[in-house]
């Protein structure tokens, strides 16, 4: 009888994530060890994003290219750009109560998914920019930079890399469409010149921070993070590696690299090369800790499965309790598919930023 050979890369791929022991997985059992561990699994992500040492330092040079006012949400919206690296612009949308109290407000740095690369509008709620940015609002629950606004919050909506804006001139959303996916190519081009895509588009989110807490009407002590999607994976990487963000929601994202990464595929803007050698992706969402963290997670979402999200959580859950704050993890499932839920989303901003 023939031997049977099994050509499949994929079994390759199983066996590889089997025999790893990802040697900065959470395992702490003392506050002393959670130290130790965060300091290292931080260190290691931005080693293997290509980010030590980081960016040249410049003057965020903000300008606010266009006004608007809402009169409907009593918003003021404007576009603002900024610099996140020497000659690298970053341009955003920031909507602020039109009437604030003569007091520092707290702010949410909402953060878009792919969203057909359409970018920051859809978190915005611009639904004037595009029938499909219009049609994402409404079947994604997707404004929710405008309804963080609405509830007296400044917040700030930017663009990722290759996304909205800047995919103008190589990849913009109404383009035709492409035979590849603009994040892998963009992420390989990153790569071989020895950045994380993410990683970078990351250090463009915490030069957002460094723009809201620049601002007078800003209270520097309290601004959160949330995100859908990409934008989930954005405030998870963003709030492990930046403790300024005192609140985050991540939506549609809380999984497991094996099951939404390896079982299934992930586009190039999504992750840091190598780092599966060293933790999972819940290890990498429990460095949040001890700040308080909200999960929006869909039951019917099948690209971040519900099982491996449920799994993902319990680490969570133990990092928590480990440093005595199990009351700050929070979590909303919903019986939906891939969107952002908002159930328990504004009160949970609320009671870090606003209590």
């Amino acid at each position: 009888m023939p031997v049977a050979h099994d050509y499949a890369f994929q079994r390759w791929v199983e066996r590889a994530y089997a025999r790893q022991e990802r040697p900065l997985d959470f395992r702490a059992q003392t506050v002393v060890e959670w130290r130790t561990w965060r300091a290292r699994l931080r260190e290691k992500i931005e080693t293997l994003a290509g980010m030590v040492p980081p960016p040249p330092s410049c003057d965020l040079a903000p300008t606010v290219v266009e006004r608007t006012e809402l009169a409907d949400d009593g918003l003021i919206r404007e576009k603002v750009v900024y610099q996140s690296e020497p000659d690298v612009w970053v341009p955003a949308w920031l909507l602020r109560p039109r009437d604030p109290p003569a007091v520092r407000l707290p702010a949410v740095l909402a953060l878009h998914g792919h969203g057909g690369r359409w970018g920051k509008g859809q978190v915005a709620g611009v639904a004037e920019e595009h029938p499909v940015v219009r049609e994402h609002i409404v079947s994604y629950n997707y404004d929710y930079g405008r309804q963080f606004a609405r509830r007296g919050y400044v917040v700030l909506c930017p663009d990722a890399r290759v996304f909205g804006e800047r995919a103008i001139g190589r990849w913009s959303p109404e383009d035709p469409v492409r035979g590849y996916d603009p994040c892998d190519r963009a992420g390989n081009q990153a790569a071989l010149l020895g950045f994380s895509l993410l990683a970078l588009t990351v250090w463009d989110d915490r030069r957002g921070i460094d723009y809201l807490q620049s601002r007078p009407d800003v209270d520097p002590a309290r601004i959160g993070v949330a995100g859908l999607s990409l934008g989930g994976t954005r405030t998870t990487f963003v709030s492990a590696l930046d403790d300024r963000l005192q609140a985050t929601v991540i939506s549609g994202y809380l999984n497991t690299f094996k099951v939404y990464a390896l079982d299934q595929g992930l586009c190039g803007g999504q992750f840091v090369p190598g780092l599966l050698r060293w933790a999972e992706l819940p290890d990498v969402t429990a460095l949040i800790a001890p700040r308080p963290l909200l999960i929006e997670a869909g039951i019917q979402d099948d690209g971040f499965p519900i099982a491996a999200s449920r799994a993902a959580h319990r680490t969570l859950a133990r990092a928590y309790r480990l440093l005595g704050v199990e009351d700050q993890l929070w979590r909303d499932e919903f019986d939906a598919g891939h969107r952002w839920s908002g159930r328990l989303a504004y009160e949970f901003m609320d009671r870090y930023l606003k209590g």
